[in-house]
């Protein structure tokens, strides 16, 4: 019996997308085969439009494969919601909400999941990022490095099993 593999697993994972313009099908991930080791950094690199954001989108259920397997720790995910995956991302524009200072986007998601991380644990992590004197600024006084570490910290604080980064 083979042992169960730990990690993220693409297994011939393909997503398919419609352009607008021409009407035609064309792949943007296309039998996609790919192991992730825990405790693993990867980094995928290509030029614009290639399928990097869109293989990060399946890997956390944003959009569904239109074929193939995502596993986690041997557990088929491909049909999980992204919300039962317990992964979650870092967007390249922060996606952070412009309504809310500092602290209230740190802390959003511990809303609706307050056991996930204590106030202490809280607190340590905006020590450890350097936001502690900007916690009470609007998210349009940061520089572009604050708002990444924003992000990060909002992203953190629910302690993800995986953590993406676009």
């Amino acid at each position: 019996m083979e042992k169960q593999k730990k990690g993220v697993r693409l297994e011939h994972i393909s997503k398919i997308y419609n352009d607008p313009k021409t009407g035609k099908e064309f792949y943007a991930v296309q039998d996609t085969t790919l192991d992730i080791e825990p405790g693993t950094f990867v980094t995928l690199l290509g030029p614009s439009g290639c399928g990097k954001t869109t293989l990060l989108n399946l890997i956390l259920g944003i959009i569904k494969a239109d074929s193939g397997q995502i596993l986690y720790d041997g557990e088929d995910l491909t049909e999980v919601s992204m919300e039962k995956r317990g992964f979650n991302i870092v967007f390249q524009d922060y996606a952070l909400f412009p309504n809310l200072n500092v602290y209230k986007n740190i802390t959003y998601g511990l809303k609706n999941r307050p056991d996930i991380s204590s106030k202490e644990e809280v607190e340590e992590l905006i020590g450890l990022l350097g936001l502690r004197e900007h916690l009470n600024k609007n998210i349009e006084q940061l520089s572009g490095g604050q708002k990444q570490r924003v992000a990060l910290a909002r992203t953190m604080v629910m302690k993800p099993r995986i953590l993406l980064l676009d």
